[in-house]
């Protein structure tokens, strides 16, 4: 489990300073500190004295997090309506725990509140969270929400969000989804994604690639933000919705449609340069058949596809070296953008095509596509025993 003392060590220690307001709630170990802000004023840490030295490096890691929050959503948070204040406690007995409250003053005005008991034990990962949340709720007050008003994003929107925000684990995330598509593991689009849809709140990465189509939306409409800003004037969450958001539609199988065509389209995605992994690999053999488009007229109509295999015994077939040639192409830029290893294993694949496509004799076609199976074993080997390729990529 992380903690947030491990993290403390590398933030700065410097900060800035304020007035003293209403003091933590969750210690009496001592006189307060000097409560610390940021510099738009819409943060605020208190701390007993005792642990006034984690102000400024909590301080930090709430910017740190709000600024990964903006470049995630397209969105600016900080709100002077709903300010957000995290207040530390006394203990030092390893309580983990991490606490979340909204609190109303007796002027009316509402703030939320972050509460760490044990500074040095407290669940970084659970923390990060609870930053999040907080600004995003703050963020619908200013888009006008009121407590009679807002509605709740389902937890598994906001956990994929959270986790979107770490580039580390995109890659092994859309590998992860798009398995579980090819395999039919997934629900229908309109169960995918209910409120508690249980395929996104059992598989993190799940959750992290629903919040992506809704964050990476493109090219006009900001769909996160016209999401959150429904959910602060009242509009319920509904899978309907969602729909209508990320597809243009609210009909059940066209929603359906347009997950596939997302999600086949995720599975081009060059999310890392020069990676390469074992479902990057998996995606890479699923190009190596042949689909001519002439069947049913010179070919046998039973089956649309042929193996490489197969190619190589219908060499004399015009339809035959036709697809070969698309296929080269397609192969070269199924391996776009990754490692050397898969380029050379598309090169050896393309030079096989090429010369099937040219009229080369079968014995020279047969030596190329062993030449070609080989080195992708070999790939497949590698990856398989959970190697992850990576080529440096220059700027």
């Amino acid at each position: 489990m992380p903690r947030l003392a491990g993290a403390w060590v590398w933030l700065a220690l410097a900060g800035a300073a304020g007035a003293q307001t209403d003091g933590p709630r969750i210690s009496r170990a001592g006189p307060p500190a000097t409560p610390v802000y940021s510099k738009d004023g819409t943060v605020v840490v208190y701390a007993p004295a005792s642990k006034a030295g984690y102000r400024a490096p909590v301080l930090v890691f709430v910017d740190r997090t709000r600024e990964e929050l903006k470049r995630a959503t397209r969105l600016k948070f900080g709100s002077q309506a709903c300010p957000l204040e995290i207040a530390i406690g006394g203990k030092s007995a390893g309580d983990t725990r991490v606490l979340t409250a909204r609190l109303r003053d007796r002027e009316g005005g509402v703030r939320e509140r972050i509460e760490l008991p044990d500074p040095e034990a407290a669940d970084l990962a659970k923390f990060r969270r609870a930053i999040c949340a907080a600004l995003l709720r703050a963020w619908m007050v200013d888009a006008g929400g009121t407590e009679a008003s807002m509605r709740e994003l389902p937890a598994w929107l906001v956990d994929g969000l959270v986790r979107y925000m770490d580039h580390e684990p995109r890659q092994a995330d859309a590998d992860r989804m798009l398995l579980l598509w090819s395999h039919a593991c997934l629900p229908a689009a309109v169960e995918l994604f209910a409120a508690d849809s249980l395929a996104a709140t059992r598989e993190p990465a799940v959750a992290a690639m629903l919040a992506s189509w809704f964050l990476e939306k493109r090219p006009a409409l900001n769909a996160f933000e016209a999401l959150l800003r429904g959910a602060a004037t009242g509009t319920a969450w509904r899978p309907e919705g969602a729909g209508l958001l990320l597809a243009g539609t609210d009909d059940p199988a066209a929603f359906d449609a347009a997950l596939d065509l997302w999600l086949l389209s995720e599975g081009r995605v060059v999310i890392k340069p020069g990676l390469t992994t074992c479902g990057i690999v998996r995606r890479f053999r699923a190009h190596l058949l042949l689909y001519p488009a002439e069947y049913g007229k010179t070919l046998d109509p039973s089956r649309t596809w042929r193996t490489f295999q197969e190619a190589v015994a219908l060499a004399d077939d015009p339809v035959i070296r036709r697809g070969a040639a698309a296929k080269a192409l397609e192969l070269r830029m199924a391996a776009f953008g990754r490692d050397g290893m898969l380029l050379a294993v598309s090169d050896a694949y393309a030079a096989f095509l090429n010369a099937l496509a040219r009229g080369e004799k079968q014995g020279e076609l047969s030596r190329l596509l062993m030449e070609a199976e080989g080195m992708r074993k070999e790939l497949e080997r590698r990856t398989a025993q959970g190697a992850v390729l990576q080529r440096t990529v220059e700027k």
